[in-house]
Parts: C-alpha cells; structure tokens; sequence
C-alpha cells in the first residue's frame, strides 16, 4: 500500500507542476485592419530565386516586408495539387482523380460538349449561385478524401470568407495548351468555397499567351493587369496564379545554360508584376506571396522549404506562427488562418489546424540572408540523416546479431565485442551537436561523426578500465544531462540534430522529437535502476521518483519537450518502473490504478495547456480543443490518424529492424547462454526492473505515438546493450562492481 501511495503522489506531483510551469513567451499578435487581401501564388519559387539583382521586386518585399519558410505537408507528396488543397483547406489534404479540374461557368469541358457551369449542377445538384468559376472535380475529390483519417473541409478558406460575407476572385491558371490535359488550375483549390464555387475570376485561356520560348504558353501578364483592375473594387481576397516557374519544370528538356536563361526570364517577369502590384495596394491591404510546391531540383536537394512574403501593416521582420514556435518557419496551413484573421475572422473552425502566421523584428538580421541560410543547413541536415541514421541502425543490427552468435552459438566473447556494443551509446551523444558544425564539405560531417564516436568510445574505455558497462552508464546519464540542458534552453541541438526532426516536412518544428524521447526514457531510467541497484534506500528511491517526474514534465510540457504521445509514453514507463522498484505486486488493479494515475497526469498536461490563451497553446490544447468541440468523432479522427501512420512506418522505416532485432534478441538471452539471464535478474534485481521498464516505455511508446515504432527502438538500446555487457563481464558479481549493495530492508 504504501508504494501505491507513492506513485499515487507523484502522478500527482506530475499535474500540478504542469498547470504551474509555463516558459512561453509571448508572440506578437497579428494585424487587424480591415483591407483586401492580394495571395500571388508562385508555385516553384525558391527562396533562393529571390536576390536584389534577379528579383529586385521580391527582395524589397522581404527587406521593407516580412519573409519566411513555409513547411509544405500534404497528405501525400509535395506536388503543386495537393499543396494547394491543402492551403485552402487549412488542413492536410490531397488529390485524387481526375485532380483539379475548374473551369469558367461559361467554358466548354472538353470532352463533354457542356459548359462547366452546366456540367457542375449536373454532377454536384447545386446552382451556380452567381459563381463565375467552378471545380466540377469536387465530388470525386470529396470522395477520395472522405477515406482518409481526417475531418479536413476542402475550401475551407472559401467557405468561411463566404460566411462572413467577403467575395473571392481568382485570376490566372497554369495551362500548357488547350486540350483537357494541358489544362492546370490549381489555385482553385485555394480560392474555392466547400462546395467547389469561386464567386468572382477568369480562369480561362484569356490569361495566357503563347510563348516566345519552348514553354508553350506563358502568363499573359498585359491581361492579368486589366483583369486586377476590373475585380479589385468588388472582390476582398484576389487569388492570382503566376505559374511559369511550373510550366518551366514541365517543359520539354533543355540544356542547363538554356534552363537557367529562361527562368531568369520568368522570374524577372513574375517580379516586374509583384512590384507593380505592391505600388497600387493601399495603405490596409495586405500582399502575400506564396509557393504550394517546391521545384523538383528543390526535393532533389531534399530542400523542401518554399518562401512565404507578406507585406503590408503588421509585416516586418521574420514570419511566425504558434504552429511551429520557429523563427522564419510557417506551415502551409497557416495560410488560410493568416487571411482570416487579417478579415477580422477569429473562429477558424475545428477543420482548420492552421495558426496565423505573426511577424517579429528581424533584431538586426538581414532576413532574406538568415532565410536562405536557415534554408540551406536545414536541407543539409535532411541529406545527412539519411545515411547517418541508416549506417547507425545497420551498425546496431550487426553488433546484435554478431553477440548472439558468439554467446548463442559458440559461448564465448572476444575482447573486441564490448566496445562495439559501447560504440551503440556513444552514437546518440555524438550526434546531438553534429549539426552545429560548419563544414564545407558534407562527407567531412559522416567523417567527423565516426572519428568522433571511436575517439569517445576509446576514451572511455581507458577511463573505466574497460568496465564497458560503468563507460555505458556514464554515457548515457551525459546523454540525458545533454538533452536535459538542450531542452531547457530552447532545443537547439536537437533541432539540428539528424537524430532530430525534420521541419520542412512538417510533423515536428519544436521539442523533442520521439527519437531521442526514446533516448530520454531509456536513459531516464536505466540511470535510476543503476542507482538503486547501487543504494537501495527509501531517500534514494524518493529521489528517484522525483527526477523521473522532471523527465515525465520535460519530455511533455508544451514549453519544452511537448512531445504529446510522451505525454502517456513517460508517466507509463516512470510509473511501472517505480512499482517494480517499490516491489508492488502487478495485478489488473495495480496496472487500472497505473492507468487511471497516467490518466490524470495526461489530464493535467491538457488543463494547463488549455488554461494559457489560445496562441500560446501547444497542439496539445489545439487537439483537446477539437476533441471538445467535435466529440467522439474527432477524438476517433485522431486515434486512426496516429494508427495509420504508425503501421505505415512500420512497414517502411529502418527503425523497425533495430526493434524486432532486439525483441529477437532478448528471446535468445533467456535460453543462451544457459542461466546468463536468470544470473542477472538473481544479481541485479534493480537493475532487471529497469530493463522490465524500459521494455514497457518501448512497448507503450510503439502504440500511443504515430511514430512510435521509432520512439520504441531508440528506448529499447538502453535495454540491449547494457544486458550484453552485463553477460560479457568476467566479474563474478557484475552489477555490485560500482557501489556495494546497502538495503534498509
């Protein structure tokens, strides 16, 4: 009883500090005059296509306006059609056959022989409604979406400025040629309301011309102005696509010096119009410039960042929003917020999950530069993860299986072994700060990484005698001290870090991402064990469970790891960890109160959260938010969203091997070397536990968290690896070599 009453107390240490501690600062709030809105939409621009001499244009928007990176996820991959669904959605979106296919009311559909007007109240049984363009692809786009794990509304935006009573035009279209193929109008996506209708526009084939070049056909820019002119009185939001950049990455093949001459040419056309455009906006408008999708030689370099400009009363400096707590870095949902919150439209609904995107000083930066190099080492990091993290697993998987030969198989060890398994616990270290050095060469960076962790490894291994398992503990408690100190002052590492997350992919920009939150929880406990196998007393264990508690709030609380599914990971793990130590027999009712004891520290984490104002609220409060404002549905909307992202990683991420390698494993240890494993648990009872609960945060970790088998395979190395040094010790009594066992009994 009275060890129930200990983890009772600490769970509940857990809510009340998360509901006293909170370390956000306050963003700055975004404008709120009542003027038009100008969305230009580039697709394929760069931000590195914007420079004072190609683009003066675009460069004085980023210098006398604000500049940021947009994070393009999609539901599927970053293609000009899915970004655009999704920047009108607010929401993650994608497309499906036949795609994005909308037309003027009065335009023929090829094929059909029937206006668009006439095809979309045939297939939709609406009216037109006055709308003078429509997407009569909606139903089966509807349709297609309507199978995906989400509650996004396609048109979103369109839907609630129509709501409120602002009228949308869009002008411009991205069409090759004539026929139904070469059409492209993607933009409608963005300027739809939910029921696929544009109010005000002219997407037709007026708005191109044929093109001097090998394009085919490019904006007819002569057109687009007087078409500006006509609607910029009626219309409150004037979507214009400029789509030449897309027609260029579509075209036919040629030589690079031909390539480069042409899209300088486009872009010194597409910026000759912004700057015009910025001349005639008044003085309470606002000008964005966005780019739904990267260019292909963008995610050949795994550069996915697009650039975001915004101009106007409020904008200057770096862009923001509460979404990603990034300098410089916004998502694509947050285009839409952005838009109606400048209208003056607060509610944005439950469908859109999307903030509005802020601006900050700029504190002396140029922005433009520090976007472009923020750009830059973040596409350095995505490079280097690739290899780095798939040499480091393939390393693991190796190591493991060559110990259990040698112990299965032919019951022996070399001395060579212990510092392989060593090198396993050193990786993680090295890594964290990898990303801060400067380079000039990427292979210099994999060459660092292993002259690194040998010369670690050595290191230690001189330092405890070649005691590998006091030189694996020692790593792994300075590991958690790293992650600790890095989290506490604002992630830096982690966020450069390979073994980080990936911001330009978007499921992750600040935090801990659940990579090294695995190696947090496997640390975090695997240092306890090691002290109470060490000094098995009452004060020791009371420290233990209060340094576990700062873990749990480290890794969960919105101000620092805010890592939501660590929110049910660490207090799960902590808490079966710290019954084991208490030796509570484990019954269904101590497992319920386990449960129910989690469930209220997760139920303190959402009541702070809730409890700060809505744009400091983590995606913590925004999903809570949903859940009270769409039930059980959304609630159900959620949990099948994480699963299914979960068993996709499953199947295709690396990390799955090194967990099943060690699941593998562990089974052969119990039956070889004969006794080894009984030996262990017979002489190292504590520290047996904390393997018992590292396994549990593995395992808990794998179903609660949309990544979870990646959070569940960097877990389970602190239960691997020290077990294999443990059984390859020659020390008679391996687990009392650090302090003589003391219990009070």
């Amino acid at each position: 009883m009275e060890g129930i009453f200990k983890v009772k107390l600490l769970s509940c240490l857990i809510a009340l500090i998360f509901l006293l501690v909170s370390p956000e600062p306050a963003l700055a709030q975004p404008p709120e005059p009542p003027g038009k809105v100008y969305l230009v939409v580039v697709d394929k621009l760069s931000i590195n296509d914007i420079d004072a001499g190609t683009t003066p244009g675009l460069a004085a928007l980023a210098h006398k306006g604000a500049i940021g990176l947009v994070s393009n996820r999609t539901l599927g991959s970053s293609n000009t059609e899915n970004g655009s669904l999704t920047v009108g959605a607010g929401n993650l979106a994608r497309s499906f056959s036949p795609g994005i296919a909308a037309y003027n009311v009065d335009e023929t559909v090829p094929g059909l022989h029937k206006s668009a007007g006439e095809v979309y109240q045939l297939t939709t049984g609406m009216d037109l409604d006055s709308a003078q363009c429509v997407l009569i692809s909606l139903p089966a786009l509807s349709a297609g979406m309507g199978k995906e794990n989400t509650n996004t509304r396609l048109g979103s935006l369109g839907e609630t400025l129509k709501d409120h009573g602002f009228k949308v035009c869009l002008l411009g279209n991205g069409d090759n040629g004539y026929t139904a193929d070469a059409r492209s109008r993607p933009s409608a996506a963005i300027a739809m309301d939910g029921s696929g209708r544009i109010p005000l526009g002219n997407i037709s084939h007026q708005m191109t011309i044929p093109s001097a070049s090998f394009l085919g056909l490019e904006t007819n820019y002569s057109f687009l102005r007087q078409e500006v002119s006509r609607y910029k009185e009626t219309a409150d939001v004037i979507v214009i696509e400029l789509a030449d950049l897309a027609r260029l990455e579509r075209a036919p093949a040629a030589v690079p010096d031909v390539l480069k001459a042409e899209r300088i040419r486009l872009l010194n056309n597409i910026d000759n119009f912004v700057g015009e455009l910025k001349t005639q906006i008044t003085g309470n408008d606002i000008l964005l410039v966005i780019s739904p999708s990267p260019a292909k030689q963008q995610l050949d370099s795994k550069d996915s960042f697009t650039p975001l400009l915004a101009y106007g009363p409020g904008y200057h400096g770096l862009l923001t929003s509460v979404s990603t707590r990034r300098d410089f870095v916004v998502a694509n949902t947050d285009i839409a917020p952005t838009i109606l919150s400048f209208l003056g439209i607060k509610d944005h609904g439950i469908h859109m999950i999307g903030q509005p995107v802020t601006a900050k000083p700029a504190n002396g930066l140029d922005a433009l530069d520090a976007a472009q190099a923020l750009s830059a080492s973040t596409a350095l990091t995505n490079r280097l993860r690739s290899p780095l993290v798939r040499a480091y697993v393939i390393y693991q998987i190796i190591v493991i299986a060559v110990a259990l030969l040698l112990l299965a198989v032919f019951r022996k060890t070399f001395q060579w072994l212990p510092p392989l398994v060593l090198v396993m616990g050193v990786v993680p270290l090295v890594l964290l700060p990898l990303g801060k050095i400067s380079l000039h060469h990427e292979w210099a960076y994999g060459l660092i990484a292993v002259l690194s962790t040998l010369l670690l490894t050595w290191v230690l291994s001189v330092a405890f005698k070649a005691n590998y398992y006091k030189a694996f503990l020692f790593v792994s408690f300075t590991t958690l001290l790293a992650l600790n100190v890095d989290l506490l002052t604002g992630a830096t590492m982690i966020k450069s870090s390979v073994l980080g997350y990936d911001p330009m992919a978007g499921a992750r920009y600040y935090g801990v991402g659940n990579e090294y939150m695995g190696v947090m929880i496997g640390c975090s406990i695997l240092v306890s064990a090691a002290v109470y196998q060490a000094w098995q007393r009452k004060w020791v264990l009371w420290l233990i469970g209060l340094f576990l508690v700062f873990q749990a709030i480290l890794i969960s609380n919105p101000g620092w790891g805010a890592n939501t599914d660590g929110a049910l990971t660490a207090p799960a793990a902590f808490l079966v960890t710290l019954m084991f130590f208490s030796d509570i027999r484990i019954s269904v009712r101590n497992l319920l109160i386990v449960a129910s004891l989690i469930g209220f520290s997760v139920l303190g984490l959402v009541i702070f959260d809730l409890s700060r104002p809505p744009d400091l609220q983590s995606h913590v409060g925004r999903a809570a938010n949903q859940v009270l404002t769409g039930g059980w549905q959304e609630a159900l909307t959620i949990i099948l969203r994480k699963a299914s992202m979960n068993l996709k990683l499953i199947r295709y991420t690396i990390w799955s091997r090194v967990f099943l390698a060690v699941l593998a494993a562990l089974v052969v240890l119990i039956y070889r070397p004969t006794g080894a494993m009984s030996r262990l648990q017979a002489e190292c009872p504590r520290l047996f536990q904390g393997f018992s609960g590292i396994l549990v945060g593995a395992v808990v970790g794998l179903i609660v968290n949309d990544s979870g088998i990646v959070a569940a395979a960097t877990t389970s190395i602190y239960i691997i690896a020290p077990v294999l040094l443990l059984i390859f010790s020659q020390s008679e009594e391996p687990c009392q070599e650090l302090v003589p066992v003391q219990d009070e009994g």
